[in-house]
C-alpha cells in the first residue's frame, strides 16, 4: 500500500473520511456514489482493483454492485451464494480474509467474465451495520502480495467508514425504484388510502404488502384407522419437536434482543409441559381419536374457556396457547405456520409470538395488524427487533391486497396505501433520518451518560437470566439495576434448591465487574405469572392477589432458600444489593429483613463469609409512596417500579388493549407520587433508582432526571437511546420541564411540552 508502516493512521483515516464526504455531496445517484467510492479506495491504498459486493437477503446471494479494476459490464450480473468463493467466506465469517495467491485457496471460485483471473492477491473485509454483515469490500493486486496487519486494519477502518455511505446509497436506490414502479404511478390520487391506527412499534417503512392469511386450521380428521399406540407415538414426537423448537426460539430471541423478550416463550413451555394439558390430549387419543384432532380439540377447549372469561390479559395467554397448538399440528403435517419468503410490509390479522421470532428481519420492513395492539407479545418483540408496526381496524385491513404499495409510520400509527409521490418523498426523508439516528446511537454505547451540561446519570440494565450479563458491555450498562430472579424459577420444572440457585447467582456475579452494582429482586410471582409446580390457585384479580412478598412471608421456605443462596453466592463481594417487591406496609419490610437476618446467621454458622448487603424495597404500590417517610429508617435504598405503580395509580390494567391508551406513566398523578418519594429520600439521604418502561421512555427519562432521579434501569438495548436523548438537555432545563409537568392536567400535555422544548430530537 502507499501508506507506510510509520505513517500516521489517524491522518490517513481523516483524509479518507473527507473524501467519502466529498463523494456523498457531489454524486448524482447511488450507482455513481458506489463507483466513485471503489475508485477512491483503489487509488488511496494503491491496489489494482477494488470491488463492492452486497448481500441480497431476498435472493440469498452476494451481488457485485461496484468495481474499479474488474470488467464494469459485469456489475449487477455477477453473483454468488455466501457458501461460494472467497467473497462469500468473508460474509460467512464476518472477519477479514486474505490470500496472496487466491487461485490456490480451496474456496476460490473463478468468474471469468470479470477478468478477475488476471489478479493474484485477495483481501476482503466485511461491511457491517448495526453489528450485522451486509456486504464485502474486496481489493486485488496483480502480483502476489501478503498484506500486513496494519494494511488489513486500514482497509477495515475504511470499510467501517463507508458502510454507512453504502447502506444509504442502497436504501435511496431501493426507494427510487419503488417510486418509479407502475403500481405507484397508475393509481390516481383518489385511490390513495389513509389509515389512522394505533402505534405499536416505532419506526417508518416503505414497501409492498405481503398478505398472510392465518385462518384457524381446519378441524383434522377425528377417528383413526391406526392403533392408539401409533397415534400416541406421533403425539409424543410432535411434543418433542415443539419443545425443541421453543427452546431454539428462546435462544434465538435471547441472542437477538435479550432474555426478557425471550421469556415470552417460557409460557409456551409451560403449556407444553403442563400435566393437565397433556393428559387431556392423551385421553382423547386413547379413545381412538387421531393425535391431530385430539390436539386441535384440546386447544379449542382451552381457547373457549379463555373467551368466556373475557379478560384481555388471558386473551394474550390464549394467543400463546394457539401458537403452541399450531406448532404441534405443524409437526403432524398440518401446514398452519405463517412463513413467507417475500419482502415487504407484513399484513396479518394477528401475529403470534412464534411467527415474529422466526421472521427474517432483513425481509420484513414493517407490520400492519388488526389484533393484539401495543400490549401483545408480538408487539413487544416487534419493538425490540426495531420493526415498525401499526394496528388498524379489521375493515380497514380488509382493504389491503397483496402487492399494494404501502408506507407506514409506527410513531404516529399512520398507514398509507398507494401513497402519492409527495408522501413517498416525505417517507424517504424519514427513512434516511431514521437510519442516521440509529447510526448515531452507536456513538453512545461506550460513553458515560451525561446531560448537555455534564451532569452524570447512571444507566443500568434489567436482566432476567445469568447469561444476560453479556448485555452490559454490549450496550454500555453500568451495572444490573434489576435481576428478575423469577424468570429463572419459571424456566424450571420444580423449585431450585440452595445449591442450584447459588451456582446461578455466582456465575452472574463472576461475570460482572465488582465495581458495578448488581441488584437482586426476590421471587416476584403470582397467579398471573407462575409455573405449574408453584401451586398457585386461580384468582379473580391476580395483580391484587396473593403474590410476591405477601406469599413468601406466609410460606417462608422458598424465600429463605433464595436468601441463603444469594448470601453464599455473594461471599464478600461489595457490589450486591437486595430488593423486596410488592411491599405495602412497614411491617412487611421488617419481617422480610428479619428473615434475611436469620438466613445470614445460618450461612455464617456454616462457616461461609458474608458481605454487608444493602436492602431496598420496590415502591410500586401507591400506599408506600404516600407514607414513604415511614419506610426510610428500614431501608438503604429505594427502587421505583414504574410499571405496576402506573397501573395501580390509574386503575388501568396495562395488559388490557381496550384501555391501553389510558396507561401512561407521565400522568401527573404518577409524577406527584414519584416527586414525593424523591424529596423524602433526599431528606433521609437514601438513593433512588427507577426501573420500568418509564426509564427508557424518551420523554419519561427527561422528567425523571428533572425530578432528581440520577439512576435509571431498563432493557439493555435501549440504553444508547436514553443516553442520546439525555445528551440533548441540561439538568436545569429538565428540572423546569419536570416542574411544569407536575402542574399539567394530562400525560398528553406533558409529552407535548417536552417535544416542543426539544423539537429537533429523534425518538425513533
Amino acid at each position: 500500500m502507499a501508506v507506510s508502516e510509520s505513517q500516521d493512521q489517524l491522518y490517513f483515516a481523516l483524509q479518507t473520511f473527507t473524501e467519502v464526504n466529498r463523494i456523498i455531496t457531489s454524486s448524482h445517484n447511488s450507482d455513481e456514489t458506489l463507483a466513485r467510492t471503489a475508485k477512491m479506495i483503489a487509488k488511496r491504498i494503491d491496489v489494482d482493483a477494488c470491488s463492492i459486493y452486497i448481500y441480497d437477503s431476498d435472493k440469498g446471494i452476494l451481488i457485485l454492485k461496484a468495481t474499479h479494476g474488474l470488467d464494469p459490464s459485469t456489475i449487477e450480473t455477477v453473483y454468488m451464494r455466501p457458501s461460494e468463493g472467497l467473497v462469500g467466506l468473508v460474509l460467512e465469517r464476518s472477519t477479514p480474509v486474505q490470500e496472496s495467491q487466491m487461485q490456490k485457496h480451496p474456496r476460490f471460485k473463478a468468474f471469468p467474465q470479470t477478468k478477475e483471473d488476471s489478479f493474484s492477491s485477495f483481501l476482503g473485509v466485511p461491511l457491517i451495520e448495526h453489528r450485522r454483515s451486509f456486504g464485502v469490500l474486496v481489493v486485488h493486486t496483480t502480483e502476489p502480495r501478503t498484506f500486513s496487519p496494519l494494511e488489513v486494519q486500514l482497509l477495515s477502518s475504511i470499510a467501517t467508514q463507508i458502510s454507512s455511505l453504502v447502506s444509504k446509497a442502497l436504501l435511496l436506490k431501493e426507494l427510487d425504484i419503488a417510486t418509479q414502479e407502475p403500481s405507484f404511478d397508475t393509481k390516481s390520487k383518489g385511490n390513495t388510502l389513509h389509515f389512522s391506527g394505533q402505534p405499536v412499534a416505532y419506526g417508518v417503512a416503505v414497501g409492498k404488502a405481503v398478505l398472510l392469511q392465518q385462518s384457524d386450521v381446519e378441524e383434522p380428521q377425528k377417528t383413526s384407522s391406526r392403533t392408539s399406540e401409533s397415534e400416541m407415538s406421533d403425539f409424543e414426537a410432535a411434543m418433542d419437536h415443539t419443545i425443541s423448537d421453543t427452546l431454539e426460539l428462546i435462544e434465538k430471541v435471547t441472542d437477538r434482543v435479550g432474555t426478557e423478550e425471550a421469556s415470552i416463550f417460557h409460557a409456551h413451555l409451560m403449556f407444553l409441559e403442563d400435566h393437565h394439558f397433556q393428559e387431556k390430549i392423551k385421553t382423547k387419543i386413547e379413545s381412538g381419536n387421531t393425535a391431530a384432532w385430539s390436539i386441535y380439540q384440546t386447544v379449542h377447549e382451552y381457547l373457549g374457556a379463555f373467551a368466556e372469561i373475557k379478560d384481555p390479559y388471558l386473551s394474550e395467554k390464549g394467543s400463546d396457547l394457539k401458537d403452541v397448538g399450531y406448532r404441534l399440528l405443524h409437526y403432524l403435517g398440518h401446514e398452519v405456520l405463517s412463513v413467507t419468503k417475500k419482502s415487504g410490509i407484513l399484513i396479518m390479522r394477528q401475529l403470534l409470538p412464534g411467527d415474529i421470532a422466526r421472521m427474517d428481519t432483513t425481509r420484513i420492513k414493517g407490520i400492519i395488524l388488526s389484533k393484539g395492539g401495543v400490549v401483545s407479545h408480538a408487539a413487544i418483540l416487534a419493538r425490540s427487533l426495531r420493526i415498525p408496526a401499526v394496528c388498524i381496524d379489521d375493515h380497514e385491513l380488509d382493504q389491503l391486497k397483496d402487492g399494494d404499495p404501502l408506507a407506514i409510520n409506527g410513531d404516529s400509527g399512520v398507514a398509507v396505501a398507494f401513497p402519492e409521490k409527495e408522501v413517498l418523498e416525505e417517507f424517504k426523508k424519514l427513512l434516511v433520518e431514521q437510519q442516521n439516528y440509529f447510526e448515531h446511537l452507536e456513538e453512545f454505547r461506550d460513553v458515560p451518560c451525561k446531560t448537555s451540561d455534564g451532569t452524570r446519570i447512571s444507566l443500568m440494565a434489567n436482566i432476567a437470566l445469568g447469561s444476560d450479563e453479556i448485555q452490559l458491555p454490549r450496550y454500555g450498562a453500568e451495572g444490573v439495576g434489576l435481576f428478575r430472579t423469577e424468570i429463572y424459577f419459571l424456566s424450571l420444572d420444580s423449585y431450585p434448591n440452595v445449591e442450584e440457585q447459588t451456582q446461578v447467582y455466582r456465575e452472574l456475579l463472576e461475570n460482572v465487574d465488582s465495581d458495578k452494582p448488581v441488584i437482586f429482586r426476590t421471587l416476584d410471582v403470582g397467579a398471573d405469572k407462575a409455573a405449574p409446580y408453584m401451586g398457585f390457585q386461580e384468582e379473580e384479580n391476580p395483580f391484587l392477589g396473593y403474590r410476591a412478598v405477601r406469599r413468601q412471608l406466609k410460606q417462608k421456605t422458598v424465600l429463605k432458600e433464595q436468601l441463603r443462596a444469594l448470601l453464599f453466592a455473594t461471599g464478600t463481594r461489595p457490589n450486591v444489593r437486595l430488593l423486596f417487591p410488592m411491599i405495602t406496609n412497614v411491617n412487611e419490610i421488617r419481617q422480610a429483613k428479619e428473615l434475611f437476618k436469620e438466613c445470614r446467621l445460618e450461612v455464617e454458622e456454616s462457616g461461609a463469609p458474608t458481605a454487608e448487603i444493602e436492602i431496598g424495597m420496590m415502591f410500586e404500590v401507591p400506599s408506600t409512596l404516600l407514607i414513604c417517610e415511614k419506610f426510610m429508617s428500614e431501608i438503604d435504598f429505594c427502587s421505583i417500579g414504574s410499571n405496576d405503580l402506573t397501573q395501580y395509580v390509574l386503575a388501568v390494567d396495562r395488559n388490557n388493549p381496550h384501555i391501553a391508551d389510558l396507561y401512561d406513566p407521565l400522568h401527573p398523578a404518577v409524577l406527584h407520587l414519584i416527586d414525593k418519594l424523591v424529596k423524602t429520600a433526599q431528606e433521609h439521604q437514601k438513593p433512588v433508582e427507577l426501573c420500568g418502561e418509564m426509564a427508557s421512555d424518551p420523554d419519561g427519562c427527561i422528567i425523571l432526571v428533572g425530578l432528581g432521579i440520577n439512576t435509571l434501569s431498563m432493557n439493555a438495548p435501549l440504553i444508547p437511546v436514553v443516553k442520546r436523548r439525555l445528551s440533548d438537555i441540561s439538568l436545569p432545563d429538565a428540572k423546569k420541564l419536570a416542574q411544569r409537568a407536575l402542574k399539567a392536567t394530562s400525560p398528553m400535555e406533558v409529552r407535548k411540552m417536552i417535544r416542543e422544548s426539544l423539537p429537533d430530537s429523534h425518538t425513533v
